[in-house]
């Protein structure tokens, strides 16, 4: 599988000669090409009986890898600081998979959940506020605003 991105000064090359020599020569199953700075210049190709056929944009407005079980949607988002409309991979229904600063994310939010939780345990189990602070390295006002905004 290739995905091209295209530029304006190289487009035209992109989505001719290297294409047949993604399908001739280097057989490549499928194709993507995708403009950056004209979101709508998107596509996609399959190759079967050795020669490109287009695919079609789904209901959800993703291109369907066959290859892989997923589908490359126009996701409108900050990456990394920049603000602009990107490719993403995503599930056939539409769920974005997620990148590896999404992923730790994710991670310390469930981390910070069970801390929390664990916390609340050692509290509701008649653990002093200090001892609970010690045995989970949080700080002693968080305790304190954790005891005020939960029922023990």
């Amino acid at each position: 599988m290739i995905i091209e991105l295209l530029f304006e000064s190289t487009a035209a090359a992109e989505k001719n000669e290297k294409k047949l020599i993604y399908q001739n020569q280097m057989r490549v199953p499928e194709y993507f090409w995708y403009d950056p700075f004209n979101p709508d210049n998107w596509a996609g190709f399959s190759i079967q009986q050795r020669v490109y056929q287009p695919l079609a944009v789904s209901d959800r407005n993703q291109l369907v890898s066959e290859s892989l079980g997923l589908a490359l949607q126009r996701w409108q988002g900050n990456y990394k600081g920049i603000e602009a409309t990107w490719l993403r991979w995503a599930t056939l229904d539409g769920e974005l998979l997620l990148t590896p600063e999404e992923l730790e994310l994710q991670r310390a939010d469930k981390a910070e959940s069970q801390l929390l939780q664990t916390a609340r345990n050692l509290l509701a189990g008649g653990m002093a506020l200090e001892q609970v602070a010690t045995v989970t390295g949080l700080d002693a006002s968080a305790i304190e605003q954790l005891i005020s905004t939960s029922e023990l």
